[in-house]
Protein backbone atom coordinates (compact mmCIF):
# COMPACT_ATOMS: atom_id res chain seq x y z
CA UNK A 1 0.00 0.00 0.00
CA UNK A 2 1.32 3.20 -1.27
CA UNK A 3 1.81 5.92 1.77
CA UNK A 4 1.21 9.02 0.01
CA UNK A 5 -0.64 8.13 -3.49
CA UNK A 6 0.10 10.71 -5.99
CA UNK A 7 -1.61 11.43 -9.26
CA UNK A 8 1.43 10.48 -12.24
CA UNK A 9 0.06 13.32 -14.03
CA UNK A 10 -0.28 16.71 -11.57
CA UNK A 11 1.38 15.40 -8.58
CA UNK A 12 -1.82 15.52 -6.47
CA UNK A 13 -3.05 14.05 -3.69
CA UNK A 14 -5.42 10.54 -5.18
CA UNK A 15 -6.50 7.79 -3.24
CA UNK A 16 -4.29 4.77 -2.98
CA UNK A 17 -6.76 2.54 -5.76
CA UNK A 18 -7.82 5.58 -7.44
CA UNK A 19 -7.40 4.90 -11.21
CA UNK A 20 -8.05 8.52 -12.10
CA UNK A 21 -7.32 12.01 -10.68
CA UNK A 22 -10.29 13.88 -9.26
CA UNK A 23 -7.74 17.11 -10.14
CA UNK A 24 -6.99 16.95 -13.65
CA UNK A 25 -9.44 14.27 -14.86
CA UNK A 26 -6.56 11.96 -16.46
CA UNK A 27 -6.95 8.48 -16.16
CA UNK A 28 -4.03 6.35 -14.89
CA UNK A 29 -3.07 2.66 -14.26
CA UNK A 30 -2.14 2.64 -10.41
CA UNK A 31 -0.86 6.21 -8.96
CA UNK A 32 3.01 6.82 -7.94
CA UNK A 33 4.69 7.39 -4.68
CA UNK A 34 4.64 10.86 -3.84
CA UNK A 35 8.82 11.69 -4.70
CA UNK A 36 9.25 8.49 -6.51
CA UNK A 37 11.16 10.51 -9.39
CA UNK A 38 9.30 9.69 -12.30
CA UNK A 39 10.16 13.04 -14.26
CA UNK A 40 11.96 9.91 -17.17
CA UNK A 41 8.56 8.36 -17.14
CA UNK A 42 6.64 11.47 -17.78
CA UNK A 43 9.09 12.99 -20.93
CA UNK A 44 9.10 9.11 -22.04
CA UNK A 45 5.26 9.32 -22.07
CA UNK A 46 5.39 13.09 -23.24
CA UNK A 47 3.18 14.00 -21.13
CA UNK A 48 3.84 17.77 -21.02
CA UNK A 49 1.62 18.10 -17.99
CA UNK A 50 3.44 15.68 -15.45
CA UNK A 51 6.42 17.02 -16.74
CA UNK A 52 5.85 20.85 -15.75
CA UNK A 53 4.80 19.33 -12.27
CA UNK A 54 7.66 17.71 -11.27
CA UNK A 55 10.00 20.56 -12.25
CA UNK A 56 7.94 22.77 -10.38
CA UNK A 57 7.55 20.46 -7.52
CA UNK A 58 11.13 19.89 -7.86
CA UNK A 59 14.61 21.41 -5.76
CA UNK A 60 16.49 20.71 -9.46
CA UNK A 61 13.82 22.85 -11.25
CA UNK A 62 15.66 25.67 -11.67
CA UNK A 63 18.98 23.04 -12.28
CA UNK A 64 16.79 21.99 -15.37
CA UNK A 65 15.43 25.21 -16.72
CA UNK A 66 19.26 26.92 -16.25
CA UNK A 67 19.89 24.07 -18.60
CA UNK A 68 17.32 23.90 -21.29
CA UNK A 69 17.67 28.01 -21.09
CA UNK A 70 21.47 27.13 -22.18
CA UNK A 71 20.52 24.57 -24.77
CA UNK A 72 18.39 26.71 -26.37
CA UNK A 73 20.91 29.80 -26.28
CA UNK A 74 23.47 27.08 -27.67
CA UNK A 75 21.58 26.43 -30.83
CA UNK A 76 19.89 29.72 -31.64
CA UNK A 77 22.00 32.91 -30.44
CA UNK A 78 24.15 31.92 -33.45
CA UNK A 79 21.38 32.99 -35.63
CA UNK A 80 21.14 36.44 -34.46
CA UNK A 81 25.00 37.02 -32.76
CA UNK A 82 27.56 38.84 -34.66
CA UNK A 83 30.07 37.15 -35.93
CA UNK A 84 33.85 36.89 -35.45
CA UNK A 85 32.75 36.76 -31.28
CA UNK A 86 32.57 32.97 -30.49
CA UNK A 87 34.08 33.10 -27.18
CA UNK A 88 32.18 35.61 -26.37
CA UNK A 89 28.84 33.51 -26.86
CA UNK A 90 30.00 30.58 -25.60
CA UNK A 91 31.01 32.65 -22.44
CA UNK A 92 26.74 34.07 -22.55
CA UNK A 93 25.36 30.51 -23.14
CA UNK A 94 27.44 29.32 -20.06
CA UNK A 95 26.52 32.48 -18.19
CA UNK A 96 22.78 32.71 -18.95
CA UNK A 97 22.27 28.85 -18.21
CA UNK A 98 24.30 29.16 -14.63
CA UNK A 99 22.55 32.34 -13.77
CA UNK A 100 19.08 30.87 -14.67
CA UNK A 101 19.89 27.82 -12.58
CA UNK A 102 20.81 29.91 -9.22
CA UNK A 103 17.73 31.45 -8.75
CA UNK A 104 15.03 30.06 -6.20
CA UNK A 105 12.14 28.38 -8.02
CA UNK A 106 11.42 27.06 -11.57
CA UNK A 107 9.12 30.13 -12.51
CA UNK A 108 11.93 32.77 -11.51
CA UNK A 109 14.57 30.51 -13.27
CA UNK A 110 12.53 30.69 -16.44
CA UNK A 111 11.74 34.21 -16.00
CA UNK A 112 15.70 35.65 -15.33
CA UNK A 113 16.90 32.88 -18.14
CA UNK A 114 14.38 34.09 -20.61
CA UNK A 115 15.34 37.86 -19.70
CA UNK A 116 19.48 36.82 -19.64
CA UNK A 117 18.64 34.66 -23.37
CA UNK A 118 16.76 38.29 -24.89
CA UNK A 119 19.50 40.50 -23.79
CA UNK A 120 22.21 38.72 -25.07
CA UNK A 121 22.25 39.42 -28.66
CA UNK A 122 22.04 42.71 -27.55
CA UNK A 123 25.15 42.51 -25.85
CA UNK A 124 26.74 41.30 -28.32
CA UNK A 125 26.05 43.38 -31.40
CA UNK A 126 27.30 46.14 -28.85
CA UNK A 127 30.67 44.22 -28.18
CA UNK A 128 31.23 43.73 -31.72
CA UNK A 129 30.51 47.56 -32.28
CA UNK A 130 33.27 48.02 -29.80
CA UNK A 131 35.72 45.66 -30.26
CA UNK A 132 35.14 45.88 -34.45
CA UNK A 133 33.80 48.59 -36.92
CA UNK A 134 30.28 49.30 -35.53
CA UNK A 135 27.43 47.52 -37.96
CA UNK A 136 24.37 48.96 -39.52
CA UNK A 137 21.31 49.86 -37.19
CA UNK A 138 19.88 47.35 -39.70
CA UNK A 139 21.81 44.90 -37.66
CA UNK A 140 19.79 45.28 -34.73
CA UNK A 141 16.41 44.32 -36.68
CA UNK A 142 17.69 40.05 -35.71
CA UNK A 143 18.37 41.12 -32.03
CA UNK A 144 15.25 42.89 -31.01
CA UNK A 145 13.43 40.38 -33.15
CA UNK A 146 14.75 37.46 -31.30
CA UNK A 147 14.44 39.40 -27.46
CA UNK A 148 10.66 39.98 -28.26
CA UNK A 149 10.43 35.95 -29.46
CA UNK A 150 12.37 34.66 -25.95
CA UNK A 151 10.05 36.86 -23.72
CA UNK A 152 6.94 35.85 -25.19
CA UNK A 153 7.61 32.00 -25.80
CA UNK A 154 9.29 32.24 -22.16
CA UNK A 155 5.57 34.35 -20.41
CA UNK A 156 3.65 31.33 -22.48
CA UNK A 157 5.95 28.28 -21.14
CA UNK A 158 6.14 30.08 -17.51
CA UNK A 159 1.88 30.43 -17.43
CA UNK A 160 1.76 26.81 -18.63
CA UNK A 161 4.01 25.22 -16.04
CA UNK A 162 2.14 27.76 -13.14
CA UNK A 163 -1.47 26.58 -14.16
Amino acid sequence: MRTDPRCPHCNEKVSATASWCMHCGQDFDEPREAGSGELTEALARGDSDAVAGRLTDSEHGPGAIGVGVAIVALVTLPTVAPPGLTFFYLAAVVAVGYLAAQQQGTSDALSRGAQLLALTPLLLWLLSAALYAVPPITALLGPIVYAVLVLLLARRIDSSLVG
